[in-house]
């Protein structure tokens, strides 16, 4: 794989150039205009799987400013995001769905997820959801008393065999008897459908990703285009080199499909280059897999 990097740092000193990296070379051009080949040592770097993650409204990323929203996602390694797109309707659905993947260009992999009022969930929708490809959907609960005015087995009817998968947001209990509801819904829920837990947070891990028919689709880095971070080695007294990479530390390079994202602190690309993530786009989306 070839990558060019704008700059880069010679350690111990302040000596800039441009990169070249071709497999495990790096050539330098420095600015006396020869060149210097280095070897570099895959051992000299971490590599972890890219980042999936939940993003919010895809409305918050139109305007001026979703540039700075792309690029803090890709600092902290996300090349694929989880945007939530409301809706009220089947109708809503099919035409919002169609308008912003015409209007939306981000810089990273997306995949749109509906989501919709309890009181507005019905088999017809449902059925919509499928027919358009959406793998997953999210369903809003205002009060605990609106889970019971659900026709879930309509809804169980209308999943049927398909993959589709679901979020349940319910809003924070206040008393102990709406946390003891919300743990029997989300009990309930679960053993009926396949429920996006999210207990990771905002980030998803193998199992979500599962449900939500990222993985595993995620492919593998040999096949040279995944989504993978690199992390440069740094020793810190008392813990472990994973554990100081993890807890405090960016990426220092982000590659998403073979291209560089972020090299250093300079987001590289920030070019509408995304793809939309969905069933009918099978194996469009890879990244590393260590299982």
């Amino acid at each position: 794989m070839n990558y060019w990097l704008m700059s880069a740092e010679e350690p111990g000193c302040k000596k800039v150039c441009n990169v070249k990296v071709q497999n495990q070379s790096f050539t330098g051009h420095w600015p006396n205009r020869r060149e210097r080949v280095m070897r570099m040592e895959a051992g000299e770097f971490f590599i972890t799987p890219a980042e999936t993650a939940l993003g919010g409204s895809v409305y918050s990323f139109f305007g001026k400013e979703a540039d700075k929203k792309w690029t803090n996602m890709i600092c902290r390694g996300i090349t694929t995001v989880l945007l939530l797109m409301p809706v009220k309707s089947r109708r809503e659905l099919e035409e919002h769905g169609r308008n912003i993947q015409r209007e939306l260009a981000p810089p990273v992999d997306y995949m749109l997820v509906p989501s919709i009022p309890s009181n507005r969930l019905t088999s017809t929708f449902i059925q919509g959801v499928i027919l358009n490809k959406y793998p997953l959907i999210e369903v809003t609960f205002s009060s605990y008393n609106d889970c019971k005015n659900v026709a879930w087995d309509w809804i169980r009817q209308a999943v049927g065999p398909s993959t589709l998968s679901f979020m349940f947001r319910f809003p924070p209990p206040e008393t102990l008897k709406e946390n003891r509801l919300k743990t029997e819904w989300e009990n309930g829920l679960a053993a009926e459908f396949p429920v996006l837990p999210l207990k990771s947070g905002p980030v998803l891990n193998k199992k979500e990703l599962q449900f939500c028919g990222l993985y595993p689709k995620k492919g593998s880095v040999v096949r040279g285009d995944a989504d993978y971070l690199l992390y440069y080695k740094s020793e810190q007294a008392g813990r472990t080199r994973k554990e100081a990479l993890i807890s405090d530390r960016n990426p220092d390079i982000v590659v998403m499909r073979g291209h560089v994202l972020k090299a250093g602190s300079v987001c590289t690309s920030t070019a509408p280059s995304g793809n939309c993530c969905a069933g009918i786009f099978p194996g469009r989306l890879r990244s590393i897999d260590y299982a």
